[in-house]
């Protein structure tokens, strides 16, 4: 058998190696998402997978990449001198990438370069898509729809427990000039990252356990880079506020850069802080207002028992007047009444009599068809009667025949004829032979005659 020509695993991939070396030798530009991105102890070299989905949200092709830590250094500092922000998973990239393979590790891309301005455009293209689902579906302006409550002091918070923001916006609610008071509650989520948006839908799920607790729902966050504000914009975030049951107020924290969760909310403001005075300013101007309406109670309270006064005054004056007026009216009414009431029982009485007259003309016609119809019912009863008086006189008829031939043929003459014999003594008919005695006189009467005789001895 000859040697079969094999090869180490090692000569294999090395020579896939240099395979991949020869054909790929330049850099490319490949676009990609960024996906399970980490950094070696947070300033070392990074490690990714960059990947490509179909319209249907499928993984169509993966792949291992490395960022090298100095490389790292400059995309940070360029992605941060453009306004992106820090590089982050669920990314959409342009990176200049080489192709490697290692006998170990297997291929991946080692990433040179990564372009902000494309990434940029991206962001803006998401936060342009986002917006026209939400006008298609009709959700554009619906939380703008809720009525804010009066006074508005109840208040559901979402932010961060340890966001300066949401420390500044507690202190300058606790601390205001006008001594109102607000009662909020804090509902923790992360406000930066990828778990924002699920973490704040899950915020938004568990107000929803207390909603008549609470007139409005606050999102507050402090500043950072513009690509912080990606989870903003994400569809299901926007779409959960849109048609939540209370009014949302948004202080995101950015001074120039709106997202489209604030376009969206009830009330959208720049800063946890501008949230915070629009609150005070707001109970302040009710307060204003009660306080107005209680400095002119005592007025109206006085102009209210004046014309109180002035009209049981007028009332008391022409309450005589009034009187006689409805007398005269009630007397009006009842002669009314009498007349009305004459009037109705005398046709009444008309009416009545012209109806007993009529049934005393129709009573002597109406008594003969009765009496006609009474006929004709008994007639139709004794019919049958007939009918079975007839068929039991045949029926007795009969019977008494068949009574009259049986006792025809039981006379004792019939009976004679047929062949029969009587015997009988002085004392009677004998019917039975231990009747008779020796030497006893009998008659036997024959058909034709009596023949005497005396009977013997055994």
């Amino acid at each position: 058998m000859a040697e079969v020509r094999s090869f180490s695993l090692s000569e294999l991939l090395g020579s896939v190696r240099r395979c991949l070396e020869h054909s790929f030798p330049d850099r490319y530009w490949v676009r990609a998402e960024v996906s399970d991105l980490r950094r070696a102890g947070g300033i070392g070299h990074g490690y990714l997978e960059l990947l490509e989905k179909g319209e249907q949200g499928e993984i169509t092709a993966r792949v291992r990449a490395t960022i090298w830590s100095s490389t790292y250094q400059a995309i940070e500092q360029s992605f941060v001198r453009s306004g992106v922000g820090a590089l982050t998973s669920g990314m959409s990239i342009l990176c200049l990438v080489s192709v490697a393979f290692h006998p170990q590790y297997g291929l991946s891309l080692n990433i040179i370069d990564i372009d902000p301005n494309y990434s940029l455009g991206e962001i803006a293209r998401l936060r342009q898509e986002t917006i026209n689902r939400l006008k298609r579906a009709g959700l554009w302006s619906l939380n703008k729809e809720h009525e804010l409550p009066r006074p508005l002091q109840r208040l559901a918070i979402i932010s961060s427990s340890t966001a300066a923001g949401y420390e500044d916006f507690m202190r300058q609610l606790q601390h205001n000039a006008y001594g109102v008071i607000c009662y909020t509650a804090l509902f923790r989520a992360q406000m930066q990252g990828e778990q924002t948006t699920s973490s704040i839908l899950a915020a938004l799920e568990r107000i929803l356990q207390h909603e008549e607790a609470f007139d409005a729902v606050v999102i507050i966050r402090g500043g950072g880079a513009v690509s912080e504000l990606r989870a903003f914009d994400d569809y299901a975030l926007c779409e959960g506020v849109a048609q939540y049951p209370l009014p949302v107020i948004t202080g995101i924290g950015h001074e120039r850069d709106l997202s489209v969760l604030d376009m969206i909310a009830h009330t959208s403001l720049k800063t946890p802080t501008a949230v915070a005075t629009y609150l005070i300013e707001g109970l302040a101007s009710e307060l204003a207002l009660v306080e107005e309406h209680l400095r002119t109670l005592p007025h109206l309270l006085q102009s209210l028992s004046l014309g109180r006064s002035h009209w049981l005054h007028q009332l008391a004056s022409r309450l005589p007047l009034v009187a006689r007026a409805r007398l005269e009216q009630a007397q009006r009414n009842q002669r009314a009444y009498q007349s009305q009431l004459t009037l109705s029982v005398h046709t009444y009485l008309e009416q009545a009599r012209h109806r007993t007259t009529l049934s005393l003309q129709r009573l002597p016609l109406l008594c003969q068809h009765l009496l006609q119809r009474r006929r004709l019912e008994l007639s139709h009863l004794l019919l049958p009667l007939r009918l079975a008086t007839s068929r039991q006189q045949e029926r007795q008829q009969s019977n008494l025949e068949h009574q009259e031939q049986a006792i025809r043929l039981a006379h004792p003459d019939n009976i004679l004829q047929r062949g029969f014999s009587i015997v009988s003594t002085k004392q009677g008919i004998i019917t039975r032979r231990s009747h008779l005695t020796a030497e006893t006189p009998i008659s036997i009467r024959f058909a034709d005659g009596v023949v005497e005789a005396v009977t013997k001895p055994e």
